[in-house]
């Protein structure tokens, strides 16, 4: 795919969307949230994949900032009927056996040091990071997971959290991405993370070439 300039796009239409929507959200920009919102929709997302990027924010710039996306984006989601009557039921067994495979599929042979890691830091921490985090949200239908990863690329590009983009840049060629699809998540970040940003991530992630592949 290429863009208005003929350049390479490595993220279609609907990623790109959801990408930019990410960012604004990170950089609490109200405005951006909303326009993004829309052209998500214009861009192919369902309404639900559009819910479900807003609703996973609140894992990464917690929750004042989540809930002030989904003010913003509210009447985007109203009119496009994509908010849930009711939060889905509790399933403590059922989040941890899922949030356990996807930590697994996204950190690949990486994991079980990431545990250890992590629970070294905070046990609770950890065990959060699984239930809370991989099974109760990031494993819920309605987004893949590999949009679900350059989602995140996004919002951790934004916030220069570059330990945690270098994780989740890998994991995101372990879903199934691409190095250059990371690239170019991180690119789309740059209205909100500003040049120099950009470029620590890229150093960050290893994803300096252009034409990165997987």
């Amino acid at each position: 795919m290429r863009d208005a300039r003929g350049s390479v796009q490595a993220l279609t239409a609907a990623q790109g969307a959801i990408v930019d929507l990410s960012a604004a959200i990170a950089s609490a920009d109200a405005a951006a949230i909303e326009r993004n919102s829309a052209r998500a929709l214009e861009s192919g997302n369902a309404p639900a994949a559009l819910y479900e990027a807003i609703l996973q924010s609140y894992l990464f710039v917690g929750f004042p900032r989540a809930i002030e996306a989904f003010f913003a984006a509210k009447p985007v989601l109203e009119r496009a009927g994509a908010i849930p009557t009711a939060a889905a039921p509790p399933d403590l067994s059922g989040w941890t056996r899922s949030g356990e495979s996807l930590c697994r599929s996204v950190y690949g042979r990486n994991y079980e040091k990431l545990m250890e890691t992590m629970r070294s830091l905070s046990p609770d921490l950890a065990a959060s990071m699984i239930l809370e985090g991989y099974g109760k949200t990031l494993s819920r239908p309605g987004l893949g997971a590999v949009d679900r990863e350059y989602a995140v690329i996004a919002i951790l590009t934004v916030t220069r959290m570059w330990r945690q983009l270098r994780s989740h840049a890998t994991g995101a060629v372990n879903m199934g991405g691409s190095r250059a699809g990371v690239r170019e998540a991180i690119e789309r970040s740059a209205p909100w993370a500003g040049a120099e940003a950009v470029a620590q991530a890229i150093r960050f992630t290893g994803v300096e070439s252009n034409h990165a592949g997987r």
